[in-house]
């Protein structure tokens, strides 16, 4: 589940390379990050120190909903999915999880009040501890939670058991997470279906009688058959209809990310390679570029393909 162990790492990781600096302090001091549970004593830290506590956990009731939703991400203790930039493809189901917010207490303590103010303007970033739109990302399983700042920084002074001066500065930090309250249901996608054929005559006559029992339906892989394109020529206008097999039902075809034709071009959702290029490709350098075809069928499969095209010069007088 994606909950509590996930965003303690998280959270933990997000305050890593934290510096301060002064007159003996060279390129700058690291600031150690720890939480206070399991057992920590103060007396033996090294300072600066960063101290997250647990505070509370609790239902949010303005994100509740209800019904069987797919889990765009892989909970904890499963495998992802081959794709992780496409949570359409994640296999995961399950009842809508509670939303809980999770609340943390963040102790910064120094030797030196320098340091402490050093620390709050750092911590107040941005990508820290903004007092507004704060973030959380969380590697474990690819979500960027919310990271709302409840309160603070609130300063005190006091003395640890040597009786050393220590400054502090506290926030309180609350969590955005959610706990399912039932098992991941893991899809398998369906490789084969086996069918009864019935005789139609016996069954309007009331006979039940198999007409090909062992009938068997196979999930065809989904490819791309366009292996060249034909050329181009600059000026001119250009259409190709790219071609593939398999798959179940209708083909939506894409350029993958980072994938570009060559200016004047375009590519349809029915596959159709079209427009008027603008320029030639130099000599003997075809454009590059990747195309993806998607099927139709409840579980999706995807194919891609790399393909070349050369855009010869406009002809004299065009």
């Amino acid at each position: 589940m994606p909950f509590l162990l996930n965003e303690d790492k998280a959270l933990k990781q997000k305050f890593q390379g934290l510096m301060v600096h002064d007159a003996t302090s060279g390129m700058g001091r690291k600031v150690t990050v720890r939480y206070r549970n399991p057992e920590y004593e103060l007396a033996d830290s090294t300072f600066p120190l960063v101290l997250i506590s647990h505070t509370r956990i609790s239902r949010d009731e303005e994100r509740e909903s209800r019904g069987i939703v797919n889990v765009h991400y892989a909970p904890e203790g499963y495998e992802p999915w081959a794709d992780m930039s496409d949570p359409t493809q994640s296999p995961y189901m399950a009842q809508v999880p509670i939303p809980l917010n999770i609340d943390y207490q963040l102790d910064v303590y120094a030797r030196k009040e320098l340091h402490i103010i050093e620390l709050t303007g750092a911590l107040m970033g941005f990508d820290l501890l903004p007092a507004r739109f704060g973030y959380l990302p969380v590697g474990e399983d690819g979500t960027i939670r919310r990271l709302d700042l409840l309160g603070g920084p609130d300063y005190t002074e006091s003395k640890d058991e040597q009786g050393k001066r220590l400054f502090c500065a506290s926030w309180a930090l609350r969590v955005s997470s959610e706990i399912f309250a039932y098992e991941i249901r893991a899809l398998t996608p369906a490789q084969r279906v086996l069918v009864d054929f019935l005789d139609k005559q016996a069954w309007e006559e009331g006979s039940v009688r198999p007409f090909d029992a062992t009938h068997e339906v196979t999930k065809t892989a989904l490819s791309i058959t366009t292996a060249a394109l034909p050329g181009a020529t600059a000026g001119l206008p250009y259409h190709q209809v790219l071609g593939f097999a398999g798959g179940h039902g209708e083909a939506h075809w894409s350029l993958p990310e980072g994938s570009r034709l060559p200016a004047g071009l375009a590519l349809s959702h029915g596959g159709a390679l079209f427009g008027t290029p603008q320029a030639p490709t130099p000599v003997g350098a075809p454009a590059q570029f990747l195309v993806a075809v998607r099927d139709s069928d409840y579980s999706p499969q995807v194919a891609t393909a790399a393909l070349t095209l050369t855009v010869s010069p406009a002809p004299p007088g065009s």
